[in-house]
């Protein structure tokens, strides 16, 4: 038989029946076993097209999303629509299975994190707060945040008491888990806030506006959270253009120069007696006329980060580096130095990180992103990175961390040291976590980072980018 089948018919059988060739007479009809075959390849064919559905159908059911950011408009009608306690959503990738872009300075995998439970990171994306577990099963919630505007120079602030004080088309203090969110201030129309500070203790808050064409009136507010007022004013054309980098203590506001820009731009630094409303003259501290300006104010202290050379980057063309952020200058240098006295100067400043001039290649330069304090300010962490000088111009990325001590004269910075290498297009560190473990952005996932033994965690894959503002405890360790 089956040298019947691979040879051709010989002609002496073609009057015998063959399998693959249906006679005439069987045409008109099918028998028993010929339903019968055919009854099983049907059940066959309904069987593997239902196989092939219903994966299909549970991945809609279980993703309705399309497994990127959540949009603005869509998400922003729903939260302001429903109950004002955190609302869960499900349009973002939140199985925290991203490899972290962390190396160890050996160039190997960073070690893995379990993070602590009892804490809850909130970060904002594309006009929305939201807030994730630090569980593994942890779902982020979209929280009812009325009149919420992103603005990457006006970052949310949680406070002391765990209120969340946040800036859109006014000022507003918020409970996390439940209540409307109280409007402390108001904004015309016409305006912009550029700046928001709280200080140390999280009694008083202080915020600039400006005209949104660019003419007019730029103010400055300071105050209790119950009664804050205008403590200085000034015309837009006139610059200096202040904005509030942060609150010394709770009379001085340390100020620097927005250039006339919306933009997350700060140049220079003065100080602001506010003990005396609209009667006062800020005091220069650094000259704002060339691009150097304040960078990080150690908490609770008067350790002041800052840097004296800034220069442009190139965008990396993948699109990793929002717009808001590319147009903005990168501190090239790092100096530390203190504040003190009355009134308020610098004194003798430590170079951490000495400027770079005139070098033949571009992808020599080194460049500072967000650098932070310990709580205690006796420690200082900061991403410093080199991108390259054609297109793509990818990023090569390092974690450095340098010990500070003293104050004044005796003030001694320790030499930076290595912590960790990333390949990550843009690396942003967050607050911390608790006091050894570090929240990072790395593109399109938010981590965090034990500074102590160097392990990683992701938290949360975001699709997009997005800045973490702060960490809420709630009793755990």
């Amino acid at each position: 038989m089956a040298q019947e089948v691979s040879n051709p018919p010989d002609p002496k059988d073609e009057e015998k029946p063959h399998i693959s060739e249906p006679l005439p007479v069987q045409s008109g009809r099918f028998s028993s076993t010929g339903i019968f075959i055919l009854l099983v390849l049907i059940s066959i064919l309904i069987i593997s097209s239902t196989s092939l559905l219903l994966p299909n159908l549970v991945q809609v059911y279980t993703h309705p999303g399309s497994g990127t950011a959540a949009s603005p408009s869509a998400t922003a009608q729903s939260t302001h629509a429903g109950p004002l306690s955190p609302t869960p959503v499900t349009d973002q990738n939140v199985t925290p299975t991203a490899t972290p872009p962390i190396f160890t300075p050996n160039n190997t995998t960073a070690p893995s994190l379990q993070l602590p439970s009892g804490h809850e990171i909130i970060y904002e994306q594309q006009n929305n707060i939201y807030m994730i577990s630090s569980t593994v099963s942890g779902t982020p919630q979209v929280l009812s945040t009325p009149g919420y505007i992103y603005n990457r120079a006006v970052r949310p602030i949680l406070t002391p008491s765990g209120q969340l004080l946040y800036s859109g088309n006014g000022i507003y203090l918020m409970d996390i888990f439940g209540g409307a969110p109280e409007k402390i201030a108001a904004l015309a129309t016409n305006q912009v806030i550029t700046s928001l500070a709280l200080s140390s203790d999280g009694t008083m808050v202080a915020w600039s506006t400006e005209p949104a064409g660019g003419n007019g009136v730029i103010d400055l507010y300071a105050g209790s959270l119950a009664a804050p007022g205008k403590v200085f004013e000034q015309s837009s054309s006139t610059c200096p253009c202040f904005r509030i980098f942060a609150f010394m203590n709770n009379t001085t506001l340390l100020l620097t120069d927005g250039q006339q820009s919306h933009e997350a731009i700060q140049f220079g630094l003065w100080a602001l007696d506010v003990s005396k409303p609209l009667n006062t003259t800020p005091q220069l501290l650094l000259d704002g006329n060339s691009p150097q300006g304040p960078l990080a104010l150690a908490p609770y202290g008067n350790v002041l980060l800052y840097s004296s050379c800034e220069g442009q980057v190139p965008k990396p063309t993948d699109g990793s580096v929002p717009d808001d952020l590319a147009v903005l200058k990168y501190a090239n240098s790092l100096k530390v130095t203190t504040l003190d006295g009355h009134p308020l100067k610098m004194d003798t400043s430590h170079v951490l990180l000495a400027e770079q001039h005139e070098l033949h290649n571009s992808a020599d330069y080194h460049w500072i992103e967000t650098p932070v304090f310990t709580v205690d300010g006796h420690t200082l962490i900061y991403v410093e990175f080199s991108t390259e000088a054609q297109p793509p111009y990818d990023r090569s990325n390092a974690l450095f961390i340098a010990k500070i001590s003293g104050s004044g004269k005796q003030l001694h910075v320790s030499n930076a040291q290595l912590m960790a290498t990333s390949n990550a297009n843009l690396l942003e560190m967050g607050p911390w976590f608790n006091n050894h473990i570090l929240t990072f952005y790395g593109d399109n996932s938010l981590y965090a980072m034990d500074v102590q033994t160097g392990a990683v965690a992701t938290i949360v894959q975001t699709g997009a980018y997005a800045r973490i503002i702060a960490v809420l405890s709630l009793g755990g360790s």
